[in-house]
């Protein structure tokens, strides 16, 4: 396992964006936005992760890909797309109000949780609640912050090879 060390977070991604970009859209979205984040976005405006992978659930055993993470895109507000579609999306699928959304596949979220901290705001897992008959979507904190969700992503394989068994070929003949 390679967990993120500070560099190289992009596989792929968009245009870099500007500061005065990144204040636009935070006067729309009425939040400062982590100045992590934010140094992010100022190399690629969101993207494809090379540390996709983080543990979340009880005891962080569950481990959860994180394809992606949004940009800022003006025109998300009407196509659905980046984290100005955060509102547009807590509307239609009825997320709570406080949050950024950084990337979502309509049945689970990773969003930036703005409630109780408007300066550093936690991470946060929403996914489906197929059981419950009274809530639509539970949710994991994964992270106090930004800064602490950036540690704890990571790439490469789980299972270490040493401990793996040999696996049953063909006998040759």
């Amino acid at each position: 396992m390679e967990f993120y060390q500070g560099r190289d977070f992009w596989d792929e991604g968009e245009k870099p964006i500007s500061g005065l970009d990144i204040r636009t859209a935070e006067a729309k979205l009425s939040v400062k936005l982590p100045k992590s984040y934010k140094k992010l976005l100022k190399e690629h405006n969101g993207g494809i992760l090379k540390y996709p992978n983080i543990f979340i659930g009880e005891n962080d055993k569950e481990r959860f890909i994180i394809p992606e993470i949004n940009g800022i895109d003006f025109e998300g507000e009407k196509n659905g797309v980046g984290i100005l579609a955060s509102k547009y999306w807590i509307n239609k699928v009825g997320l709570p109000d406080n949050i950024i959304i950084l990337w979502g596949d309509y049945h689970s979220w990773i969003a930036l949780n703005y409630e109780g901290n408007i300066e550093n705001p936690s991470v946060v897992y929403f996914y489906e609640d197929y059981l419950s008959d009274n809530e639509k979507w539970k949710q994991i904190k994964i992270a106090n912050d930004f800064d602490t969700l950036l540690k704890r992503l990571f790439r490469g394989s789980v299972l270490d090879p040493k401990k793996l068994k040999p696996s049953y070929g063909r006998k040759k003949k």
